[in-house]
């Protein structure tokens, strides 16, 4: 995330001479190298995720489909 806030805090403005496609490239080479760390990350998460529903017994997804709360009208 700190890249994307540096391309949006600090406007790129190529020095005279240089290449502005070598400049993106650069920066697209960086949000890649980023995006497959926060990616990897995600991963991690996912299987720590997992880990813990396995240790506590729980099924894999505890998402059922067209599952809503409906109160049973008792009090």
């Amino acid at each position: 995330m700190r890249i994307l806030q540096l391309v949006r805090e600090r406007p790129w403005q190529p020095r005279s001479g240089s290449n502005v496609l070598s400049v993106n490239q650069r920066l697209l080479e960086r949000l890649e190298a980023e995006n497959a760390v926060l990616r990897s990350s995600v991963v991690e998460l996912l299987l720590q995720i997992q880990a813990s529903r396995d240790a506590l017994g729980h099924p894999q997804s505890g998402i059922q489909p067209n599952r809503r709360h409906r109160p049973s009208g008792r009090g």
